[in-house]
């Protein structure tokens, strides 16, 4: 078993497309994700949620303060180390050959692993898939899936590389509303385990059943992060997105309601 896991981030800013020249997507960052957590991501299209994510990951260019895992900086990782911690899912993948979904899945697995079903690879890739609903698609071709199902598949890999530290851009957007269900319970499955979860999302009332800890980008430059009740309150939500937002109670459960849009000065 790993040490608990410690991933800072520290003053981070990050500008579109990693370059210098890139627009400021946002300055002065700041927050600690701890094992067991559950963090979503939210903001606007093109605030950096993606961004953020890859940053995360090691795999986007920072523009100011830094990322540290364990208290190391990631830019002093070493590949293969890293990878023993973290493991990041993009929200778009490409198939360039025929492949099962077990053969994809597959390519995942690894002895020593910090998460295990205390089995061999055989048992935990079975549990994953059956876990994600793909044991009944194992040997259909990745290409010819759907987009929830090849979605579950890229959620399958990432879980199956059993790291500490899951990074999941918008592993939700494709998923019917069942799956979406499906999704939520099996990270926090992992989180009660141990793990901690990053995930970026645009369904409010999905982040909320999920979320522990929240970040809110507002795609101006600025960003929060803290507590998901601190963070998920209908002022700050609807000054990042531009539309109003309400929190209801609906059968027992809290609910975001979102407005129509306002329309811009002299416009009405």
């Amino acid at each position: 078993m790993k040490d608990a896991l410690r991933c800072d981030v520290h003053a981070l800013s990050l500008r579109g497309g990693g370059s210098v020249r890139g627009r400021v997507l946002f300055e002065g960052l700041d927050f600690g994700v701890r094992a067991g957590e559950r963090w979503v991501v939210l903001g606007p299209n093109g605030a950096g949620k993606s961004s953020l994510l890859a940053a995360m990951a090691g795999v986007f260019p920072i523009a100011g303060g830094h990322v540290a895992l364990q208290g190391m900086p990631l830019r002093e990782w070493r590949p293969e180390a890293l990878a023993d911690w973290r493991a990041w899912c993009p929200q778009f993948w490409i198939d360039p050959f025929p492949s099962t979904v077990e053969e994809t899945a597959r390519l995942a697995t690894r002895r020593g692993a910090w998460w295990s079903t205390g089995g061999d690879d055989r048992d935990a890739l079975d549990c994953v898939l059956a876990e994600l609903d793909l044991d009944t698609l194992a040997r259909a071709d990745v290409r010819q899936l759907s987009g929830g199902e090849r979605q579950r598949v890229a959620v399958a890999t990432a879980l199956l590389q059993s790291t500490p530290l899951i990074l999941l851009d918008e592993p939700a957007s494709h998923l019917d509303l069942a799956h979406q269900q499906l999704l939520l319970g099996v990270l926090t499955r992992r989180a009660a385990q141990g793990a901690s979860v990053v995930v970026s999302l645009h369904d409010m009332n999905l982040a909320w059943d999920l979320a522990s800890h929240a970040v809110l980008l507002d795609g101006r430059g600025a960003a929060r992060a803290g507590r998901r009740d601190e963070v998920m309150t209908p002022p700050l939500l609807s000054d990042a997105f531009g539309v109003p937002i309400d929190q209801v109670q609906v059968c027992g459960q809290t609910r975001f309601w979102v407005g129509p849009a306002r329309p811009a000065p002299g416009r009405e």
